[in-house]
């Protein structure tokens, strides 16, 4: 069955495509990501970033979503609509063009001219196993760009794992910290909340999370309790593919959900301690030096080679308490709340941050340079 969305998505980047061959490059900056669903992540970051601080660069975010663009409009930020026609030529004649969820583009469009600059901010520090991709190399004989002219990472581990993932050459690496980090660590603040965020199991629905990850009842009841008693808040952020929905809280004072798909920044640069799991934001916390619980109730399943599987030894890479019930969750808390000694676990978050952060001393600055010094048809 023809998928009429994607034959859209297709005649639309084609139509950018060769308009790009004609139009000269002028100096302008498109970002996206999630493949132009969302308004999120590194590529956010460094797009306000470079808003605010130069005046001179000409930059929209281009979203594929109507509801973004009506949104980013009524606060007066420049933004592309990517289904309007009108619009063609100006994604076409930018020199700039910056992803997140992509090493192709594809968060603006699918065929990215060798003349234009691709950036890469990518979207995390992965734990997780992940697929290679596939070689594109017939793109070469099509004036498309099959890899970026700079990805960012923040470690040499994560570029070469990214080299040999995606066939990228490793000089085409900027070893940097991720803009959504800078905005974290700028905006920090301890304001008495617990941020639960847990990553997504493939494949697994609603009965599998019922049984294995959600609380229950009497757990939630005494959780609450205990909230309410050293008076925190505790904020649950689902992961966007996650296929099934946590229990009911209208009874529960001191615990709320924030929706799946809404930017986790604001809850994660408040949290004084964050619960999650596989999910690579802990990465991102380590920087704030605060405490982490890591609730894995199912890591044996997960763990498996079958499934998803993980690229380092879990227990090395994950400096905080460990917990497999949410009574044990309860107990971390409590040790936590009370305070009565230092973290045991400060040292160790050093390490694994010195680790996977390796040069925390660039910022957005470094980056925007990187990228301006890039020549055309790299």
């Amino acid at each position: 069955m023809l998928d009429f969305k994607k034959i859209i998505d297709i005649a639309y980047s084609s139509a950018i495509f060769v308009a790009s061959l004609a139009a000269n490059n002028n100096e302008s900056w498109l970002f996206g990501a999630q493949g132009g669903y969302s308004y999120s992540d590194n590529a956010k970051y460094f797009f306000e970033w470079i808003l605010d601080n130069h005046e001179q660069e000409q930059c929209f975010w281009v979203t594929k979503d109507k509801e973004i663009y009506k949104d980013l409009l009524s606060k007066e930020l420049p933004v592309l609509y990517f289904y309007d026609i009108k619009n063609i030529l100006s994604i076409a004649k930018a020199k700039y063009i910056v992803c997140t969820h992509s090493h192709t583009g594809n968060d603006i469009y699918k065929f990215i001219n060798k003349s234009k600059v691709l950036i890469t901010l990518w979207h995390g520090i992965p734990l997780k196993k992940m697929g290679k991709a596939s070689q594109r190399k017939y793109l070469n004989y099509l004036n498309i760009k099959n890899t970026p002219d700079l990805f960012l990472v923040t470690s040499v581990k994560d570029a070469e794992l990214f080299s040999e993932l995606y066939h990228i050459s490793i000089d085409k690496f900027f070893i940097g910290t991720y803009p959504r980090v800078n905005n974290l660590i700028s905006r920090a603040e301890d304001n008495n909340t617990i941020l639960y965020a847990p990553t997504f199991r493939d494949g697994m629905g609603q009965d599998y999370y019922d049984k294995n990850i959600f609380p229950s009842t009497n757990e939630l009841e005494n959780l609450n309790e205990m909230l309410v008693k050293f008076d925190y808040h505790f904020l649950i952020k689902m992961h966007p593919y996650v296929d099934a929905s946590f229990p009911s809280l209208t009874n529960y004072s001191n615990i709320n959900i924030i929706p799946a798909f809404e930017d986790v920044q604001d809850a994660l640069s408040k949290a004084s301690v964050l619960i999650t799991d596989y999910s690579s934001i802990y990465f991102d916390y380590l920087n704030l030096d605060r405490e982490i619980i890591f609730f894995i109730p199912d890591y044996e399943w997960y763990y498996q080679e079958s499934n998803r599987g993980l690229l380092y030894n879990y227990e090395d890479v994950t400096p905080g308490y460990k917990a497999k019930s949410w009574n044990e969750i309860q107990n971390s808390l409590a040790e936590i709340f009370k305070g009565n000694k230092p973290s045991e676990f400060a040292e160790s978050r050093s390490k694994i941050l010195n680790m996977f952060f390796s040069k925390k001393n660039l910022n957005n600055d470094d980056l925007f340079n990187k990228c301006k010094s890039i020549n055309y048809n790299n």
